[in-house]
């Protein structure tokens, strides 16, 4: 299947987008952009950070209490979890979840990632494979459900989905809490996908 790729205008309309959007929370004054800031990233925190990606098929979250990922598995059907934390056994987090999954006959998918650093072509065509392999409908999530998850369900878009690459980035942005910005180094996310809409054969 061929999927749409940005074309030299289209891109550069979507960088310059992105750029009048940092050029305005520059502008803000620092202490209310932070405060704004952090109670948008609270908030997402404590709703779960959770979203379709694609209504019954494709969601995403950060990591979820157990009441919560008890709720979602029950609510949404959730056949299969994508956790790109990687396994962790000897986490509390990690075991709590595991049992709740084990105990819906949900599959449990551990993929680490980290958000600081770009992923290779081969890394990117083994998530892709993931996405569009494992049983639906699928939950991804990282921590905070904002950067690694945030990219998944990206390429999930572009990759699968077949959305243009302009609406699939969609899914890094601020709505979720990706924040690329001044001292973060979670913009390799960003980075990633902008390479993977290059990968041929996705």
């Amino acid at each position: 299947m061929t999927f749409e790729r940005l074309t030299t205008g289209r891109l550069a309309s979507t960088l310059r987008a992105r750029a009048t959007g940092i050029a305005i929370l520059l502008a803000i004054p620092p202490t209310l952009a932070v405060a704004g800031g952090g109670a948008w990233a609270a908030y997402l925190q404590l709703t779960g950070n959770f979203h379709a990606v694609r209504e019954r098929v494709v969601y995403r979250s950060n990591t979820l209490s157990p009441e919560m990922l008890d709720r979602v598995v029950r609510e949404e059907g959730i056949r299969a979890v994508l956790n790109l934390r990687g396994a962790n056994p000897g986490r509390d987090w990690y075991r709590a979840e595991a049992t709740v999954l084990e105990r819906a006959g949900v599959r449990l998918i551990d993929f680490p990632l980290s958000a600081n650093r770009e992923l290779t072509d081969r890394q990117i065509r083994n998530l892709v494979t993931l996405l569009r392999r494992s049983p639906k409908p699928l939950l991804i999530h990282c921590q905070s459900g904002s950067d690694r998850t945030g990219l998944a369900a990206a390429l999930y878009g572009l990759a699968i989905a077949g959305q243009p690459a302009d609406a699939a980035s969609g899914q890094l942005s601020f709505a979720y809490g990706h924040f690329p910005w001044l001292w973060s180094r979670s913009g390799a996310m960003d980075r990633t996908f902008q390479r993977a809409v290059e990968v041929p054969a996705l």
